[in-house]
């Protein structure tokens, strides 16, 4: 089952940080409605293709807010990310016993290799100047029948716009477009096994590309 939190609990853990963004939360219904889509994708492609639901890293998983989906859908999860505030209130106000915190750099983290089945990472790549930084050990931590979920933002004219309309800053550390990103991945040996786009669900100016990607000697 999906769980999309509630909105007034998350605007009272967000810190200043942005760990948890505003559009999760915003008073705007069809902003707030379009950023949840992007995990209510992931989920829906989680539950249409086949992966085994014994283990799952949260990677980069900020405030998390996508632990207590995942925590339904896997055995054991583990969130990863350099803070780990938001995620620990979020794991007690949904009681979730089945969710390890790694609370570390990921250049740093040391994983056995082919530990999950399921490897999410959430508008998480493009904040990375050198991609292999996160690559090189999702590869690693990948089983060979599992499956990494990317979301990842265009940075199309639309998107460039709609940031404008509703006030929204770009990052300054979006290096990447998600089509970079996405090519990247694939020169890495990953291939794309499934997609759908947000807001909708074909390749018309889409905001994020959603991509479900298997190690290509899978």
């Amino acid at each position: 089952m999906f769980i999309q939190l509630d909105p007034n609990f998350l605007a009272q853990i967000a810190t200043d940080n942005d760990r948890i963004p505003t559009l999760y939360y915003s008073k705007i219904t069809l902003v707030r409605a379009v950023f949840w889509m992007r995990l209510r994708l992931i989920y829906s492609l989680l539950q249409n293709i086949h992966v085994k639901r014994e283990t799952c890293l949260d990677f980069g998983g900020g405030g998390g807010i996508f632990l207590p989906t995942l925590a339904e859908a896997f055995d054991r999860v583990f969130f990863l990310d350099l803070e780990d505030r938001e995620a620990h209130q979020v794991i007690d106000r949904y009681n979730l016993p089945n969710i390890e915190i790694i609370k570390q750099d990921v250049s740093q983290v040391n994983l056995p290799a082919q530990s999950f089945d399921a490897i999410i990472a959430a508008d998480v790549l493009e904040h990375f100047q050198d991609l292999s930084l996160p690559t090189n050990p999702i590869k690693s931590w990948l089983k060979p029948t599992g499956v990494l979920i990317t979301s990842l933002p265009t940075e199309n004219w639309i998107y460039q716009g709609l940031r404008t309309v509703f006030n929204i800053e770009k990052p300054l550390d979006h290096y990447h477009t998600g089509y970079e990103v996405e090519a990247y991945l694939e020169s890495q040996g990953f291939r794309p096994i499934r997609r759908q786009f947000v807001p909708l669900v074909w390749n018309l100016f889409p905001l994020f590309l959603i991509t479900v990607w298997q190690l290509r000697n899978s």
